[in-house]
């Protein structure tokens, strides 16, 4: 018996260890998802392609729920949308530059841009509402999104 010779109990090994904070390879690989999609976000507007392949295989021991998956998907767009606003901000008003990414001319595309996130938002609640935890649907919808995104490109390279 180890705990009569001095040694510690060791617990059973669980299916759900815990992230260690710090490097590790799920944080490297949350990086890299969050990297690749700010790059694809600047480069082309598309920042959603590396998002869902995370969301779809999570490194290990990261196990979504729906819950937690939506409230990573909302932080991860966060910083995502305003490291990209911040960046277009400071280069429109500073002195070297010659580019406007806001022209006063375009609001009514700003103003359908709102509304369509507004509605957008709104549709994606009622959606997460009527899944309830159907992990296969939501897979399935994120994997639509995927290959919407990738027959867009193919599209629009050939245009």
């Amino acid at each position: 018996n180890l705990e009569e010779a001095g040694q510690p109990k060791q617990q059973p090994h669980t299916n759900e260890e815990k992230l260690k904070i710090g490097p590790n390879k799920a944080t490297f690989y949350t990086l890299v998802a969050g990297g690749a999609s700010g790059f694809l976000g600047g480069m082309v507007a598309i920042r959603g392609p590396p998002l869902i392949f995370y969301f779809l295989h999570p490194p290990h021991p990261i196990a979504f729920t729906k819950d937690s998956q939506r409230a990573t998907g909302v932080v991860l767009m966060f910083f995502n949308v305003s490291m990209r606003m911040i960046f277009y901000l400071v280069d429109t008003f500073s002195a070297s530059s010659k580019k406007e990414y806001f022209i006063k001319e375009d609001w009514r595309l700003y103003l359908s841009v709102i509304v369509c996130s507004i509605a957008g938002g709104w549709l994606g609640t009622k959606l997460f509402v009527y899944l309830k935890d159907s992990k296969d649907a939501i897979r399935g919808i994120l994997s639509i999104f995927l290959l919407v995104c990738g027959v867009s490109l193919v599209i629009s390279a050939f245009s």
